[in-house]
C-alpha cells in the first residue's frame, strides 16, 4: 500500500491534523468534471414521414417540404387570425436531478432555415418563434395576432408557463421597439431583450423571397443564451458559416424559467395581416444525462471514524476501488449489494452533500493524492462533522473482487487508531 502525502492546508499539519470522519468516494458520471455525450437531430427536407416524428398542432402543417407553423397559401383555409405550433415529439432534460438547485445544466446549440413570406406583398404578420415548452401542446385559445402562438391576454407573462421564446416579430406593439426585430420572450410576449433588425442590415419579412439561418445557443455552464442570424442565398445551397458575433446574447438560468423536462419546437401567428411562416431545415444538438440503469450512476462511499489524519488515510488506502469497464453494470451492482449487507452501515449520504462539504472539491481544501484519487477535507454542514473525502480514479480500478475483500477487512476490524465503515453514498 502507498500512503497518501498531505499538503499543509492552514494550520492542517500532515502529521497532526485531526479529521473525524474519511469517506470513500466514487466521482458521479454526470459530475462537472466530465465531459456529457451529445446528442445530435438533423430534419428535413419534410415530408408527411414527419407525421411520425413532430408534434404537429392546429394550425400548423407540413407541406412543400416545410413545417408551415401557420397555414400556406396551398390550404383551403383562411390565413388570418391563425396560431399554430410543431414540437419534436421527445422531450429533452435540460438539468440533472440530483439537486433542483445545484443541477448541472445542459448546453444546446439549434439551428433553422427559414423563409417568411408575404403572398401578394401585402402587409405582414405576425412573426415566428423557436420555442421551449414544458409540454408538446399546442397554442393557447385565442393566441392569434400579437400572441405568436405563445400565450393569450389572460395568461400572458403567467410564471406558471414555463415557456422560453426566441420571436422574429414582424408587426409592431406598443412594447415592442419596431416591427422588424428580434426578442427573448420569457413566459409572454413582452420581450426580456430585444434588438431591432433593420439598423443590422436584416429584414425578416422582405417583399421577396428571401430565406434566413437563425442558430440559437445555450451555454449551461455560464448560463448565457447567444442568437445568431445570417442570409442565406438559396434553401438547397449549403448552409451558411454562423457570424463571429451574435445579435442577441443575455444572461439566462433556464431553471428559473422553463420545466426540467422539456420540448423544442416553433410557434407562429398571424393576424388581420397575414404571412407564412416556415420553417425550411431543422438541426439540434444537445447534451445528455446518461439513462439511469440499475445502480450504474449511483455513488458508493465507505463512512468510518477515526483520529490522526494519517492514520486515518493509511485506512482509506486499503478501500482501493477498481473497476472493470467490461462488467460495469455487474461490478457496481455487487458493490453496492456488499456495503448494504455489511453490518452497521445503515447510512446513506448523497453526493451533492460532499460536493458542498468540499466546496466543489475545491482545489484550496485539498489534503493530499496517492496513486488511487485525491483527498479533500469538508465539513459536513448538517452534522458539522469534520471530513476526508477520497474520490477516487475510475481509470484505476481494476479488481472489484479486491476492493470488496478490504471493505469486508475495514467493516470487522475494532481498534482506537483505525476507522470503522459506518455508511454509504448513493
Amino acid at each position: 500500500m502507498i500512503p497518501l502525502q498531505c499538503n499543509n492546508m492552514g494550520g492542517y499539519s500532515a502529521a497532526i491534523a485531526v479529521i473525524t470522519t474519511i469517506l470513500f468516494l466514487f466521482p458521479p458520471p454526470t459530475s462537472q468534471a466530465q465531459i456529457l455525450k451529445t446528442e445530435a437531430h438533423v430534419f428535413g427536407p419534410f415530408n408527411q414521414s414527419y407525421f411520425n416524428t413532430f408534434q404537429v398542432l392546429p394550425s400548423a402543417a407540413i407541406n412543400l417540404e416545410a413545417l408551415q407553423v401557420t397555414p400556406d397559401s396551398t390550404g383551403n383555409v383562411s390565413l388570418t387570425n391563425r396560431s399554430g405550433r410543431i414540437f419534436y415529439g421527445t422531450p429533452f432534460t435540460l438539468w440533472n436531478d440530483r439537486d433542483s438547485l445545484d443541477g448541472n445544466l445542459v448546453s444546446f446549440n439549434t439551428s433553422f432555415l427559414i423563409n417568411v413570406y408575404r403572398p401578394k406583398n401585402e402587409t405582414p404578420g405576425e412573426g415566428i418563434t423557436f420555442l421551449i415548452a414544458p409540454s408538446a401542446s399546442g397554442p393557447p385559445l385565442n393566441s392569434y395576432g400579437q400572441f405568436l402562438g405563445l400565450t393569450n391576454v389572460s395568461n400572458d407573462g403567467n410564471r406558471t408557463n414555463q415557456i422560453l421564446a426566441v420571436e422574429l416579430d414582424t408587426v409592431k406593439q406598443d412594447f415592442d421597439p419596431d416591427d422588424n426585430h428580434l426578442g427573448l420572450d420569457i413566459n409572454g410576449v413582452r420581450s426580456n431583450v430585444t434588438v431591432s433588425l433593420t439598423p443590422l442590415g436584416f429584414e425578416i419579412v422582405p417583399n421577396v423571397t428571401r430565406f434566413h439561418v437563425l442558430w440559437v445557443e445555450y451555454d449551461g455552464g455560464r448560463k448565457v443564451i447567444d442568437v445568431y442570424i445570417a442570409v442565406q442565398p438559396d434553401k438547397d445551397a449549403p448552409i451558411v458559416p454562423k457570424p463571429a458575433k451574435p445579435v442577441l446574447s443575455s444572461a439566462l438560468d433556464l431553471k428559473q424559467v422553463v420545466n426540467r423536462v422539456s420540448y423544442f419546437g416553433f410557434s407562429a401567428s398571424t393576424g388581420d395581416n397575414v404571412e407564412l411562416n416556415c420553417v425550411l431545415r431543422w438541426n439540434i444538438s444537445i447534451e445528455v444525462f446518461p439513462q439511469k440503469n440499475g445502480i450504474g450512476n449511483a455513488l458508493k462511499i465507505g463512512l468510518g471514524v477515526g483520529v490522526p489524519v494519517v492514520v486515518l488515510l493509511l485506512a482509506g488506502v486499503v478501500g482501493w476501488v477498481y473497476w472493470l469497464r467490461r462488467k460495469q453494470r455487474e461490478s457496481e451492482t455487487q458493490i453496492l449489494g456488499t456495503l448494504k449487507s455489511l453490518p452497521g452501515t445503515p447510512r446513506e449520504f448523497r453526493y451533492q452533500e460532499l460536493k458542498k462539504a468540499t466546496n466543489n472539491f475545491d482545489e484550496k481544501h485539498k489534503l493530499g493524492q496517492g496513486g488511487y484519487g485525491v483527498v479533500y477535507r469538508g465539513i459536513l454542514p448538517k452534522e458539522k462533522l469534520e471530513v476526508a473525502v477520497k474520490m477516487f480514479s475510475r481509470d484505476k480500478m481494476k479488481s472489484t473482487d479486491d476492493f470488496l475483500s478490504e471493505l469486508t477487512i475495514i467493516n470487522r476490524l475494532r481498534h482506537k487508531n483505525l476507522v470503522r465503515l459506518l455508511g454509504q453514498l448513493v
